[in-house]
Parts: C-alpha cells; structure tokens; sequence
C-alpha cells in the first residue's frame, strides 16, 4: 500500500472520530443543531453553583441551557437560552434549583400562559425577569459548620452549667438539705391535716350549709329586695331632685351676698352708710336713755301736747 493511501486512512480515522465525539457531546447536551434559540435575562438574589451550560428545565422538561452569567448591581444576571417555541410571561415563575445529589444546579421554569408576554433579549441592556433561589445541599454543607460550631458552644456552656451544679460538692449538700427540708414540711403538713381532718370537714359542711341558707334567704325575700331595690331608685330620683332645688337656693343666697356687697344697691347702701349707722347708735342710746328714766321715775311720764302749751 502506497504511504498516500495511509495518510488518507488515518486522517479520515481522525475526522470521522472528531465527528463523532462532537456528535456524542452534542447529543448528552441534547443540543439540536436545527432548533432556533432565543434569550431571556434573569435576575437572581444568589445563584450557588450554577454553571454556564447547565440545564433550564421547563415544567421539568428540558428546553434550554444557561448561556450566561454576570453581576448586576447587588443581584445575578443570567442569561437563559430557551427553545423559540418556549414564550415567557411576567406570571412565569423561574428558581435555581437543585438538580443532583452533588450539588449540580439548573434553571427550573413553571412555564404559564397567563400574564404580559416578555420579548427575548438581544443585549445586556433589557428588561430583566425577576428569579428566585432554592437552598440546595450545597449551601446545606456550607452552614454544617456553623451549625457545627455553634452546637460545640452549646455543649461547652452545658457542660459548665454541669460542673458548676451537679458537679460541685457544696451545692449537692445544699440541695440535700432543701430535699430534706421539703420532706419535713410535707410530713408536718401530711400530720396537720390529719389531725384537724374533721374540722376541716365541719368547716366545709359549715360553709356548704351557710351557703344553702344564703340562698334559700335570698329566694324568700326575693320579693321584698325588688321592692327595696325600686324604693332605692324612687329615693334616688327624690335625691336628684332635692338637689337641684338646694343647687336653686344656693344661688339665690349667693345672689342676696352679691347685693349685700353691692355698695350701689338698696341693701348695700344701708349696710354701708356710716351716717345710718351712727343715727341708729344715738337711737338706740336714747331709747336706752328713756327706759332706765322710765324705771327710775316708777312710770311717770310728762307729756307735752299742743302748740307751745304745756299740759300735765
């Protein structure tokens, strides 16, 4: 065989087995070569361990894979490359879930009619669809240790507590002596109520039968309490009313006390004139005068009458 011939051979061995390891990819990809793509961008709070190239499962099914990831401010953007077929809505939900027992992520979608329809993205600069994220086992591994941690204080503190209580001679001993003395109380109280048993009995036969005669009193004077009762009420309506006739005649004395301290009224100007006063001083010195002139004179009285005449 001539070494052209071989060359021909071995490079065709080559070509063919090129094609069919990027047949064997694309097919575990399940990529088709005729299927038309599209693009949607995808806003998340956190991704985990989403890869480029791993699956977007619509309904489960799968209908694309992840073309793209970068930062956005405080959020993820992923970009989704779906099948055209697939038509987003703004109802649709979208969460990074986890697909594997090792942590593999993927895009899960729950494709829904209902809603505004979302136009694919050409560019970075689009309208972003809003994604959750699933805590997967991963990031269950990564907070282990915290929680791993933080259980190691917890026994640390426990076992201090431990050994400051039980482990501590002293405070057995003084645990002892209140066990000890709870004992005792329960034994003094245990010996109390069976010496005084029967009269407790009494006193609750006393308080039962004091009870029974309360009530048979009430219901045979259940009538004579109604009527007290109504005369309370009519007693009340008399006391309203014998009030608001004191109320009257308090502001009729405090109206007499306004004219009484009034200099301007009839009343205020006899009690406030000073030469009212003093006349009625100098009358009632005479008049005080003419009796003690009448006891002494034994009741002789001259009385004159006329006009400049005197008459005995």
């Amino acid at each position: 065989m001539k070494k052209t011939d071989i060359d021909l051979i071995v490079g065709a061995s080559i070509l063919a087995a090129i094609l069919i390891l990027i047949s064997g990819v694309l097919w575990l990809k399940e990529v088709s070569i005729s299927r038309k793509m599209v693009n949607y961008a995808v806003l998340f709070p956190n991704v985990g361990t989403l890869q480029v190239g791993d699956p977007v499962m619509v309904n489960g099914v799968s209908k694309g894979m992840v073309k793209q990831i970068f930062l956005r401010g405080k959020d993820v953007a992923v970009v989704l490359e779906l099948e055209k077929s697939i038509h987003l809505t703004d109802s649709c939900r979208i969460m990074i879930q986890n697909i594997g027992l090792m942590g593999e992520r993927g895009v899960g979608l729950q494709y829904s009619e209902r809603g505004t329809a979302v136009k694919p993205v050409k560019n970075r600069d689009t309208t972003f669809l809003r994604g959750s994220f699933d805590t997967g086992i991963a990031e269950a591994m990564g907070m282990l240790g915290t929680v791993l941690g933080e259980v190691q204080t917890l026994a640390g503190n426990l076992a201090a507590i431990v050994e400051q209580t039980v482990g501590d001679s002293s405070f057995i001993s003084s645990f002892k002596a209140i066990v000890e003395r709870l004992d005792t109380i329960s034994l003094a109280v245990q010996d109390l109520l069976g010496d005084n048993r029967s009269a407790i009995d009494r006193s609750i036969g006393n308080l039962q039968t004091l009870s029974e005669e309360v009530k048979q009193l009430l219901q045979r004077n259940s009538p004579g309490i109604d009527s007290m009762v109504a005369d309370g009420e009519a007693l009340t309506s008399r006391a309203v009313i014998i009030a608001g006739t004191v109320d009257t005649l308090t502001r009729s004395v405090q109206t007499i006390l306004d004219q009484l301290q009034d200099r301007e009224s009839s009343i205020g100007k006899i009690l406030h004139d000073k030469e009212l006063y003093s006349d009625l001083r100098t009358t009632v010195a005479d008049l005080d005068t003419l009796v003690r002139s009448v006891q002494e004179d034994a009741l002789k009285l001259r009385i004159k009458f006329g006009f400049g005449k005197k008459r005995n």
